[in-house]
């Protein structure tokens, strides 16, 4: 009986002591654990081939093939495992992230939504939030990224990725909260205080950027990014020293980073060190006088410190020994500064022949095209350079201006405000915005971007004087004197600060305070108009009109191209009476500022008491189809019609005044109209 029992176990078939599904699939892990991915798919194989069904066997194996980057394998894989068992959290998650690494991120993104109903975790929203992140949904991935440190408030990643979403969404303010938290937890990574100081920049603090790249090349002193970055920053505070040091220690860690060079050049042309910019690219050129990219950076040097003939010939140059489409462009720049536009017209044709991806090369030809006076053309380029570059602002800044010139000033503020969305920090941005707002009435929007302005440390003298102009035009005296007293304390040296600060004191009822910084900027310049011009209105203001004429004609002898001086004239002759003396000034404003719309409402006003009423209207017409939210406009012709002896239609006027926010027309309407 033994024996016979003993036979019939020798006897059985072969496959009753293999292995079972499970133990093979035990096996498998086995040998991924120890990184034998090959021979792991074998033994998952096998399992599966006992138990075609079996979820598992499929989920490890295409964690197998994902190890060993095998990816489409990996993804017929964990789709099995998803059929046989659609409870598994994980199959969707690996899967979900085959297809982000792979670019199918509508798909990463359904996959996540699975993942994440069945097991909601930080990790999860984590990898859904790149996904958004990767589809442009950067508002999507900040509410991932927020459901994620929800779930896992000591993640420090987690606050440094939605600090990224949030400075894509250019909502810097905020992604430098989140840095902050992030280095709080990991106060030892060098990418957190890289991104914030980045985000910094952006809002143009750039000594609080150049304080944080310090930091970040402190834990990391090969980041070369971090190096150039803070020269851009040095730069935009003008200590171009600095700059220069950090450029050439950029160039020793990665001397191929983009626009690295043109950087270099443009510091080194704007230091005080002119002979040693000079030397610097004229030294290299000795070493390799064959070098076609040698002389393009001399010749932006050059460029830079407005030798337009010494870059011109180091352009040609550059082009003699190669033709490269940022040679090309950069000559183009240059020919439009010295207004050859159909020259620059064909080289930034040919720039872009050489290479059709230069979205620069499309601005520089919209420009040309513009000045050309073929808008058509202009547009087609500025839009195509967009679609090239998308974060190019300064395309959006050509379109805004193009839509001010055409006065569609609602359109121009979108685009303006699509370039500050892209470079929030920059000044000249700003102010055109501020100017255009208040061509539609929004002066406490202008009023914004006029004190952003103040914020931003930028050392641009040129740009403070255009700055304190256009606040003294828009009439915001008290709001300004604060600010240009702050101008004037850091550079006392400047008549047009002193010019500025003496409107708002002027405007502000302080008239021997007007009258003393009028002076003290005479005593710093002695040919300032603008000062002439002004203490000419405060001395009509004190009733001194033999002066204050006397001080205006000065300044006009001085310069007579300046409109201000003929503005302030006219209001005074027409204050005097002389309407036809008014009448000429306010013309000659005109034909120096053809944009300029308020004089032609004051010139409207001049007409209505010389009694030319016909074209009083005419004037007034015309203000009001440009500028039709300008209360200043309404009020004058309101003062015109009370002169021409129709008060209904004057109090129609004050109204309309009145209504877009003119304290004036309040007080003519109080003693005109019932």
């Amino acid at each position: 009986m033994v024996r016979s029992i003993i036979i019939a176990l020798l006897l059985l078939p072969a496959y009753c002591f293999a292995q079972s599904a499970e133990a093979l699939i035990g096996v498998g892990n086995t040998e991924a654990n120890i990184k034998n991915y090959r021979q792991a798919i074998i033994d998952f194989g096998k399992a599966i081939e006992i138990e075609p069904n079996n979820a598992k066997a499929y989920f490890y194996r295409a964690n197998a093939y994902s190890n060993l980057k095998e990816s489409d394998n990996a993804v017929a894989d964990y789709t099995k495992a998803i059929q046989y068992d659609p409870n598994n959290a994980f199959a969707y998650l690996y899967r979900a992230n085959i297809y982000n690494d792979k670019g199918r991120f509508n798909e990463a993104v359904a996959d996540f939504n699975k993942a994440i109903a069945l097991n909601p975790r930080a990790d999860m929203y984590h990898y859904r939030a790149n996904a958004k992140a990767n589809l442009g949904d950067h508002q999507g991935a900040v509410e991932d990224f927020t459901k994620a440190i929800s779930l896992d408030p000591r993640d420090p990643s987690l606050y440094e990725y939605r600090g990224v979403a949030k400075a894509n969404l250019k909502d810097n303010e905020g992604a430098i909260e989140d840095y902050n938290k992030a280095v709080a937890l990991d106060p030892k990574n060098s990418d957190l205080i890289y991104y914030r100081a980045n985000s910094k920049g952006n809002m143009g603090d750039y000594r609080g950027a150049i304080a944080d790249y310090t930091a970040a090349l402190a834990l990391n002193p090969r980041n070369a990014e971090a190096m150039f970055y803070r020269g851009n920053a040095y730069g935009n505070i003008k200590n171009y020293n600095a700059a220069i040091a950090d450029y050439k220690a950029t160039i020793a860690l990665n001397p191929r980073l983009p626009n690295l060079y043109k950087y270099l050049a443009n510091a080194l042309s704007s230091s005080n060190d002119k002979k040693g910019a000079l030397q610097y690219f004229g030294e290299a050129i000795k070493r390799d006088p064959n070098n076609a990219e040698l002389y393009l950076y001399d010749g932006l040097v050059k460029y830079n410190l407005n030798d337009k003939e010494g870059a011109l010939a180091d352009f040609d140059k550059s082009i003699e020994l190669k033709e490269t489409s940022d040679a090309f462009q950069s000559r183009a720049d240059l020919k439009l500064d010295m207004k050859a536009f159909d020259d620059a017209k064909d080289d930034a044709d040919r720039s872009i022949e050489l290479d059709a991806k230069n979205s620069y090369a499309y601005v520089s030809r919209a420009r040309a095209n513009l000045e050309l006076k073929d808008t058509t053309a202009a547009l087609a380029d500025l839009n195509q350079g967009i679609r090239m570059n998308p974060s190019n602002d300064y395309s959006y800044v050509l379109l805004g201006n193009i839509a001010a010139g055409r006065h569609q000033y609602d359109t121009a503020l979108g685009y303006y405000n699509k370039a500050l969305s892209y470079s929030p920090g920059d000044s000249e941005t700003l102010l055109k915005r501020a100017e255009t707002r208040l061509k539609v009435n929004d002066r406490a929007g202008a009023l914004a971007d006029y004190k952003r302005i103040a914020t931003i440390d930028k050392d641009d003298d040129n740009l403070r004087d255009r700055y304190v102009k256009s606040m003294v035009r828009a009439k915001f005296y008290t709001e300004s004197l604060p600010l240009f007293s702050a101008l004037v304390t850091k550079n006392p040296k400047n008549a047009n600060f002193l010019v500025g600060r003496g409107v708002a004191k002027q405007h502000t009822g302080d008239l021997p305070g007007a009258i003393a910084d009028y002076n003290a900027a005479l005593k710093i310049d002695t040919a300032s108009s603008l000062a002439y011009f002004n203490r000419g209105s405060a001395k009509f203001d004190m009733k001194d009109n033999a002066g204050a004429l006397a001080d205006i004609a000065k300044g006009i002898k001085i310069n007579d191209g300046q409109e201000d001086a003929f503005f302030i004239r006219g209001q005074i002759r027409l204050a005097m009476q002389n309407y036809q003396g008014a009448v000429d000034d306010f013309n000659s404003v005109t034909f120096i500022d053809l944009d300029n719309t308020i004089a032609y409402a004051w010139r409207g006003l001049a007409r209505s008491l010389a009694g030319d009423t016909e074209r009083s209207n005419l004037d007034f017409n015309y203000a009001i189809k440009i500028e039709p939210k300008n209360p200043e406009i309404y009020t004058l012709r309101g003062r015109a019609r009370v002169n021409q002896k129709d008060v209904a239609n004057a109090c129609t006027d004050f109204k309309q005044a009145i209504s877009l926010g003119s304290k004036t027309a309040a007080a003519e309407s109080a003693k005109y109209c019932k």
